[in-house]
């Protein structure tokens, strides 16, 4: 799922010129999580979208 239409953007500054940037967010939903191959695709998304940091972050599965 993204979220494309989320009011959220980001800002950054280079010196004394700034600039903003929409974010988008995906979720992804998996029974299984496979850490190491998550830190591989966050590196890739980082270069492929010239990015200094894509956030990720996992949430495990409540206990029913």
């Amino acid at each position: 799922m993204a979220y494309l239409q989320a009011p959220a953007e980001g800002q950054w500054q280079d010196g004394e010129q700034s600039s903003k940037d929409d974010i988008v967010i995906f979720e992804v939903m998996v029974d299984d999580i496979d850490l190491p191959d998550w830190r591989k695709r966050r590196a890739e998304l980082e270069r492929r979208f010239r990015q200094d940091t894509v956030i990720t972050r996992y949430m495990p599965k409540p206990l029913v």
